[in-house]
């Protein structure tokens, strides 16, 4: 009976996800840097007061259970959770001058009023960002800038001032950032190569363990290939798509709104699955689908790299980097998978018993998101 473990666990893997996918997903948290006069500096902080207000009252972090119950509370313990996350941000906020640190002297946090009204918004939307502003001192002869985050905002969207913009990873401090107008050579370069390594990762952590939609796309494809050959076509051409509409998406040439990219993507999930299911070998206009269905899937990831920012001066730069990140996270799903069935591949019943099993429970997940989405 060895033989039905690995699928087994495989399957509850996916019916893990599918349920994980109900939690709250954090907007992307944004930063912006002011350099004012006076030697004075201001810090805006735009984060998902939801995310920030589970972290503080501990509740169950799931839309459907955990936005009415904020809405319950009580406004002494709503007040109590929101100035404790005040109180984090501007302790754990830590602003360097010239490596010398200079606290926030002062955040002002969102109103009540301004969280209740945001909470008024129906579960699933994610409109739940408010803005924190900070100040404090810097000396007159500062030249360069870091900055770190309170890990509980996870990665962050730094834009300075000039403007600059970069990402600060969870629990991690920034690049030094140099504020006067000259930079050398070994300091652009070093600006490149972190911005490649940067969004390098967020094109990964966008596959993995974000993109629970992609990955599922992706296992669906891997499922019906029986053959080496045919899952790199298949994914060769996904890649081509979502390549091609990631920079039309990114540069503005097609824009299409969230509310139909996303229940067709789900879509688009189910229908691979249902053919797995039954289809007895892949037929040639496939290719053809896949790639119309990549280019749905571009879009997506075009509308998750406008959230995050380019960095200007490199956006050529960063759509590569965050493409090829996107593309080591579907090469990732795709080698567990392997590594999960291969010992089975050949196995007159690995279709019946695995295949087919598995692409249900995809088929369903799509369905389900398909219909979550357009609700």
């Amino acid at each position: 009976m060895i033989f039905f473990r690995a699928p087994f666990y495989l399957l509850f893997s996916l019916l893990f996800l599918s349920t994980y996918a109900n939690a709250h997903v954090s907007s992307p948290s944004q930063a912006s840097l002011f350099i004012l006069s006076d030697n004075e500096y201001m810090l805006e902080l735009q984060l998902d007061i939801v995310h920030l207000l589970q972290q503080e009252t501990g509740l169950e972090n799931n839309d459907k259970t955990l936005i009415p119950a904020l809405k319950k509370l009580p406004l002494p313990a709503l007040m109590k959770a929101l100035y404790a996350s005040k109180n984090r941000l501007q302790q754990q906020t830590v602003i360097k001058f010239n490596q010398e640190v200079f606290p926030l002297v002062s955040l002002q946090a969102p109103s009540l009023q301004q969280v209740k009204q945001i909470l008024a918004n129906p579960p699933g939307t994610s409109g739940y960002q408010l803005t924190f502003t900070g100040y404090g001192d810097m000396p007159d002869d500062s030249a360069e800038v870091n900055v770190s985050f309170p890990e509980i905002l996870g990665d962050v969207s730094l834009a300075l001032a000039r403007p600059y913009q970069t990402f600060v990873l969870a629990g991690k401090t920034s690049e030094t950032i140099t504020l006067n107008q000259q930079m050398s050579f070994s300091g652009e370069l070093a600006a490149k190569i972190t911005t490649f390594i940067d969004y390098t990762v967020q094109g990964v952590l966008h596959i993995i363990p974000k993109g629970l939609d992609h990955i599922l796309f992706v296992l669906a494809l891997f499922l019906l290939a029986t053959k080496m050959s045919t899952l790199l076509w298949q994914v060769s051409a996904f890649t081509l798509a979502h390549t091609i509409t990631l920079g039309l998406g990114i540069f503005g040439v097609v824009n299409l709104p969230a509310t139909i990219v996303e229940p067709l993507i789900a879509l688009s999930i189910a229908y691979v699955a249902v053919e797995n299911i039954f289809a007895l070998q892949l037929k040639k206009w496939r290719i053809l689908v896949i790639f119309a269905f990549g280019l749905l899937h571009g879009l997506g990831f075009a509308s998750v790299l406008l959230e995050l920012g380019l960095a200007p001066g490199q956006y050529v730069l960063s759509l590569i980097a965050f493409n090829l990140g996107v593309e080591l996270g579907q090469l990732a799903v795709i080698l567990l998978a392997f590594a999960c069935v291969w010992w089975w591949q050949s196995k007159h019943w690995y279709r019946q018993r695995i295949v087919q099993p598995l692409s249900l429970v995809i088929a369903v997940t799509g369905v389900y998101w398909f219909v979550e989405r357009i609700v």
